[in-house]
Order: structure tokens, then sequence, then C-alpha cells
């Protein structure tokens, strides 16, 4: 990404590349399609406030899903501190995704219950999970996390057999 680009041109660029992964996230963190939406919003918010504060230290997408984790994060304590988390079933159908055109509405019961269990995780298990099924390498996973790229792959094989207990 270019520093030399106007800003609103970067975040177009960034929104173009990265919405449907965060958006993914978010539905990973939380499961009512409102609360979703309002920390897809906030977490967009936050990427264009600190926009120009991007130093190229890191890849973009690694920075990205760090203010994601980290608004993930505050926005769930700042639910419980207001008392208003609902549990709500994921509906899938509503994510639009590009890449996955071909989905099978075969599969959406089984996603919809790989949702579910993943959401009995605690929350750093279940974005450690929710990193990994996005493809993140365990590298990128633990530098977002803030754990060692080694325990990352011992947290995944745990996070496995625990979501091959509780789909059973």
């Amino acid at each position: 990404m270019k520093n030399k680009e106007p800003k609103k041109d970067r975040f177009e660029q960034l929104y173009q590349h990265h919405s449907n992964k965060v958006y993914r996230i978010c539905t990973g963190y939380l499961q009512d399609e409102n609360k979703v939406k309002d920390l897809f919003q906030q977490v967009m918010l936050n990427i264009w406030n600190n926009l120009e504060s991007f130093r190229g230290e890191a890849q973009i997408t690694t920075w990205v899903y760090r203010i994601t984790v980290n608004t993930a994060i505050t926005f769930t304590k700042s639910e419980k501190r207001l008392n208003k988390r609902f549990r709500l079933e994921a509906d899938f159908t509503d994510i639009e995704d590009d890449n996955h055109s071909s989905f099978s509405p075969d599969l959406l019961p089984r996603l919809q219950k790989l949702n579910d269990c993943i959401h009995q995780l605690d929350k750093q298990n279940r974005i450690i999970i929710t990193l990994y099924l996005e493809g993140l390498s365990y590298s990128d996973i633990g530098k977002v996390v803030g754990i060692s790229e080694n325990y990352v792959g011992v947290k995944i094989n745990r996070i496995k057999k625990e979501l091959d207990q509780l789909m059973r």
C-alpha cells in the first residue's frame, strides 16, 4: 500500500481486499448478527482512524487482523458491562464472499454447528481458530494474538480436539 496515495484511496483498497475476512472474524467472535455488524463497523472505523499511523513494520494484513482482534476484545468488554449480549443463531447465508460463490447449501447445518461449537470456546481459543480458518500462518496468528509461533501450534491442536468433542 503506497503512502503517497490519498487516505480515502488506501482505505478503499484495504476495504476491498480485507473486508470479507474482517467480517468473518467478527462473526467468529460474536453470534448476534446485529452485534457482528456493529463490531465490523467499529473495526472499519478504527482502521480508518489509524490508517495514517501504519508504519509498514508488519504486513498490512497482520495490522488489520490486530486491529480487528483488539476492537473485538474492547467491544465485547463494553457489551458485558452493558449486559446486552444475546446469543442468536449465526446466519452464514447473509455473508457474501466472491471467492466462494459455489457454496453448497448442504454444508450450512454443519457450518452452523461448527460456529456454535467455536462460540463455546474461551475468547483466546475462539480468535486463534478463527484466524486459523482464515488461513493465517502460525507466525501471523502469534503476532496478532501475542503468543509464540510454537504455542500457536500447540493451541490449535488442543482446539481441534476440543472442537471434535463438541461437534459429536
